[in-house]
């Protein structure tokens, strides 16, 4: 049976298995034939063994790449001066075949435990040989970091949240040319890659500091060819997006921003905006103001994480979204006295939303929560939030009058109350 399958069959199955990196370690045995299918998805991303239990599996990884692209004798030599570190697994026999060609996910989290589980001691002597094992560390990252990126220009996804210094003046960066999604944690990275990424088609800063360079991003969009998706996140502080950046955004799909603003003061439409999430710990003035001044006639879901805009605002943006959107989720339930304003404006003017997630006040609200039901008849899910009590049984009547397919499919309380609704058919 298993020699009958093309390969478009294998690589089916081999796509749906591709996070489980155990068992395709045994699809590499069946045969030569799944062996050569399998083994692009084993090493797709490669660091993400870093999850599995043990070391042995992190270690027999970089075995693998040392027996690729041997060390130089220097550097071995550094590595067998720490007393406390074994280094026998650099025994191998040479391979002549770069299974490296073939990743395409590099993220630096992953890379950076994987580097810390190979050098750490597992000698049953308690020693303090945490400084060795730092040094031990900072050499394999470095000389690793230089083999993966002078070997491997297939990726297309990386992540570098940190770096250190001295990697990020390596010259090895060079093979990213087919790169199409990034995420760093501070602006400087782009000036080692600006050079040669002009293909990126997510970007994502997620800042846990300053954002003090903003020309460097600006310079970098100007040079990418289809970017479709801006992700602009800041843990702690509130930035404002100039409106040189902005002009570099005009024809995004995606945005997200968490705890950056736009610009005010002027009209801003973003033509083909689709999906547009923002996250804000507190709405100011400033805050509001710009929400009043973009508009985005082609959107399709908007979402609102932690604090919202005060409702009659934000039915007035749904307004000039033009009959577009389809999913709506407020996720933060304070309690708002003009939540009958935003019931009537997805009523009016979201004819094909699908997924829904909102607040109510269920005293006030059950007429023109009817209303929007019978209006919007593409719905498919929905999340009401409410900090009275939700009477369910009168919202399942409320539901099932308008179609008897409406049924719960979740209920708990975090802030107030929540409950989950789907329409399911027979």
């Amino acid at each position: 049976m298993v020699s009958k399958l093309n390969h478009d069959c294998f690589r089916n199955i081999l796509e749906c298995l591709e996070s489980n990196q155990s068992v395709l370690f045994k699809c590499l045995l069946v045969n030569r034939l799944w062996f050569e299918i399998s083994i692009p998805y084993l090493w797709e991303n490669p660091f993400s063994i870093v999850y599995r239990k043990g070391v042995a599996n992190s270690r027999r990884l970089l075995k693998t790449i040392i027996s690729m692209f041997p060390f130089e004798k220097s550097m071995e030599d550094k590595l067998n001066s720490c007393k406390t570190y074994k280094v026998t697994y650099h025994k191998y026999e040479q391979s002549f075949y770069n299974y490296l060609r073939f990743i395409k996910i590099f993220k630096s989290i992953e890379f950076h435990g994987f580097i810390d589980k190979c050098s750490r001691n597992y000698t049953h002597h308690k020693t303090n040989n945490e400084n060795e094992e730092g040094t031990i560390s900072s050499i394999l990252s470095y000389h690793v970091y230089d083999i993966i990126f002078k070997n491997c220009s297939g990726i297309k996804q990386i992540t570098l949240l940190t770096i250190s210094k001295r990697i990020m003046k390596m010259k090895s960066f060079d093979n990213l040319s087919n790169l199409c999604v990034l995420e760093i944690g501070e602006i400087q990275y782009l000036e080692k890659i600006a050079h040669i990424c002009k293909k990126i088609k997510k970007i994502v800063i997620n800042l846990h500091g300053g954002f003090n360079n903003s020309q460097l991003l600006i310079n970098f969009l100007k040079v990418q060819h289809g970017l479709k998706a801006v992700y602009l996140l800041s843990r702690f502080k509130l930035f404002q997006i100039s409106n040189e950046l902005l002009i570099q955004m005009h024809s995004i799909e995606e945005l997200c921003i968490k705890n950056f603003i736009l610009p005010n003061g002027q009209i801003i439409t973003l033509s083909k905006l689709k999906r547009l999430e923002i996250t804000v710990s507190e709405w100011t003035s400033q805050t509001v103001a710009t929400l009043l001044t973009i508009s985005c006639p082609i959107l399709e879901v908007l979402k609102f994480d932690d604090s919202l805009p005060p409702l009659d605002v934000l039915a007035e943006f749904i307004k000039k979204t033009e009959g577009h959107l389809q999913c709506l989720h407020l996720d933060h339930p304070y309690e708002h006295l003009d939540t009958q304003v935003l019931l009537k404006s997805i009523a009016k003017s979201c004819p094909k939303i699908k997924s829904l997630a909102i607040i109510i006040n269920i005293t006030e609200d059950l007429n023109l929560l009817e209303h929007l039901l019978l209006s919007c008849n593409e719905l498919k899910s929905l999340t009401l939030m409410s900090f009275d009590y939700i009477r369910l049984t009168l919202l399942q009547e409320v539901l099932r009058t308008i179609d008897e397919n409406w049924k719960v499919s979740s209920e708990f309380s975090e802030y107030g109350r929540r409950i989950e609704f789907n329409k399911f058919h027979n």
